[in-house]
C-alpha cells in the first residue's frame, strides 16, 4: 500500500506499542481548588472516601485534620481509589494534526505532547496525524489517522468508543458505532477499524478476543479476522491474508523512537507551517500551504548528509517508491526540504532512517516434496518449513506462527487425490517468496 508524502514527520509506527509496563502504583494529580479539604477531595475522587489517609501517605504529608481546608496545591492519588469517572489518560505522542474536545464542550482544540484527557473527552486524528494515548494501567493505545474517540479510563479494563477510523490496541474495550464490542481475553494485539462503507473489522495479531454484535459472539484468534456489516451479526473468522486491507507489515515489531519508517509505508510529508526567510536566516509564516510546489528528497549514508547518494526534486502529491530509488539495499538517512512558487526552499527536516530491501525471504526445507504420496487412515500431514527474512508466512493463505531460527508448521487435512499446497512467506518490506506443490493421498 503506497501513501502519499504530505506529513514532515514519519509515521514511526508501534506494532508492538501495547505492551504493559511492570506493576507499579499509578498516581494520578488532582488539583486542589481554593476552600477543599481532604474530606472534600476524599468525597469527591475516592470510591471510598474513608481512604483519605492514603492522600497522606502518598503526598509525604503530616497527620492533617481532613475537615480543615488545604492551600491550592496538587495532590498525587492512586488511580485504583479513584472514580473511574475522575481518572485519566495522557497522550504522549503525537503526529499533527491531532485535536481534542473536553466533555460536554463542542468546539476541538489543538492538542499538545503529554496532555492529560480526562473521562469521556474525545480526541480526533486527521489526514497524516497519529496519536499514542497511555492508559492508568500503562496500556498504550494506537490511533491512526483520520479517527475520532472517545477515551473511558476506567477501572482494569480501559474502554474507547471508537465512532470513525482504526486503533490499535491489546487490553482494552473497543464500543464500535454499532454496537459492536470487542473485548480481548487477555493480553492480546488486535486492531478494530470502520471501513468507508461502515463495515466494522477487528484484526487480531496476538492473543484472542471476543467480538459481539447482534446477540452473537464470535472469538477471532491470532493471525484471524471478521466482519460485521451494518446491523449484522459477525462473520465466521477468516485468515488475514483473506482480507483486501490487512496489511502484513502491521504483524512487523518495531521499537518506540526507533526512527525507521514502517516497513512497506512510505514516509508521508506535508507543508510546514513556515518558510525560511532567506535574508534574516529565520522562519516566516506563509500566507498558504498552496504556494509550495515541490520538495527534495535526499538519502545519505551517515547522518551528517556527507556522503549523499541520492537525490530527487518532485512536485508536491508525487509519491516516492524506495524500492524504484537508484540505490542499492541497505539503510539510509532521509530529509525533505520544501520549495514555493517563488523559489524559496525550506530547511531540510529532521533526518530518519529509512532501509531499502528488495531481496525476497528463502523457504527452506520444505516437507512434503511435490508429489509425495501418502495412503492409509489419517488423511493428515504436517506442513514444514524454515524460513530466513520472512515475517510472515502464510499456508494455503492461513497466517502460520513463526518460531525460533525461522521454522514453520501447519497441521493440512488431505482429501482423496491430489492436494495442492501454497507456502508463501513474505518480509518487512513486502517482498513475497512463493512455492506450490501438490501432494497425493489415497484410502
Amino acid at each position: 500500500m503506497k501513501y502519499a508524502l504530505r506529513t514532515l514527520f514519519l509515521m514511526l509506527s508501534l506494532i508492538n506499542p501495547l505492551c504493559v509496563a511492570a506493576a507499579e502504583e499509578v498516581l494520578q494529580e488532582v488539583i486542589v481548588s481554593p476552600g477543599d479539604s481532604l474530606w472534600g477531595i476524599a468525597n469527591k475522587y475516592l470510591k471510598d472516601p474513608h481512604k483519605w489517609p492514603e492522600i497522606v501517605k502518598y503526598n509525604n504529608m503530616k497527620a492533617a485534620d481532613p475537615t480543615v481546608a488545604l492551600p491550592g496545591t496538587k495532590l498525587k492519588i492512586p488511580v485504583m481509589l479513584i472514580k473511574e469517572e475522575y481518572r485519566n489518560a495522557q497522550l504522549i505522542k503525537l503526529i499533527p494534526e491531532v485535536r481534542y474536545k473536553r466533555k460536554g464542550d463542542v468546539e476541538w482544540h489543538e492538542a499538545n505532547p503529554d496532555m492529560t484527557l480526562h473521562y469521556e473527552d474525545s480526541l480526533r486524528t486527521m489526514k497524516g496525524g497519529q496519536a499514542h494515548v497511555r492508559f492508568p494501567t500503562k496500556e498504550l493505545v494506537q490511533i491512526n489517522e483520520n479517527t475520532y474517540v472517545v477515551l473511558k479510563p476506567e477501572k482494569i479494563l480501559q474502554q474507547i468508543e471508537l465512532v470513525k477510523g482504526e486503533i490499535r490496541a491489546s487490553r482494552a474495550k473497543v464500543i464500535m458505532p454499532h454496537g459492536t464490542v470487542v473485548e480481548p481475553k487477555g493480553q492480546s494485539d488486535y486492531q478494530a477499524r470502520i471501513r468507508e462503507d461502515n463495515t466494522e473489522v477487528v484484526f487480531v495479531y496476538k492473543g484472542k478476543v471476543d467480538v459481539t454484535a447482534q446477540g452473537k459472539t464470535v472469538t477471532v484468534r491470532e493471525g484471524f479476522g471478521t466482519e460485521v456489516p451494518k446491523s449484522s451479526a459477525p462473520k465466521a473468522p477468516q485468515p488475514l491474508t483473506s482480507f483486501s486491507d490487512f496489511d502484513p507489515t502491521e504483524m512487523t515489531a518495531i521499537a518506540v523512537n526507533s526512527h525507521i519508517v514502517t516497513p512497506g509505508r512510505e514516509p508521508k510529508i506535508h507543508a510546514p507551517s513556515k518558510m525560511p526567510d532567506k535574508s534574516t536566516n529565520k522562519s516566516k509564516s506563509i500566507a498558504s500551504k498552496d504556494i509550495l510546489v515541490s520538495y527534495t528528497l535526499q538519502l545519505a549514508k551517515d547522518q551528517k548528509f556527507t556522503d549523499i547518494v541520492f537525490t530527487k526534486t518532485v512536485p508536491m502529491g508525487s509519491t516516492f517508491d524506495l524500492k524504484k530509488a537508484n540505490v542499492t539495499d541497505g539503510t539510509y538517512y532521509m530529509r525533505v526540504a520544501f520549495m514555493d512558487a517563488l523559489g524559496v526552499m525550506g530547511d531540510y527536516s529532521v533526518p530518519c532512517v529509512i532501509v531499502k530491501d528488495t531481496m525476497p525471504p528463502k523457504i527452506m526445507n520444505l516437507f512434503p516434496q511435490d508429489g509425495q504420496k501418502f495412503s492409509g487412515e489419517e488423511s493428515y500431514c504436517d506442513i514444514i518449513g524454515e524460513t530466513d527474512g520472512a515475517t510472515m508466512v502464510a499456508v494455503n493463505d492461513e497466517v502460520v506462527f513463526i518460531g525460533p531460527k525461522g521454522r514453520f508448521s501447519k497441521f493440512f487435512p488431505l482429501i482423496e487425490g491430489a492436494n495442492k499446497i501454497k507456502v508463501m512467506a513474505r518480509d518487512a518490506t513486502g517482498n513475497e517468496t512463493t512455492v506450490e506443490r501438490t501432494i497425493i493421498y489415497a484410502k
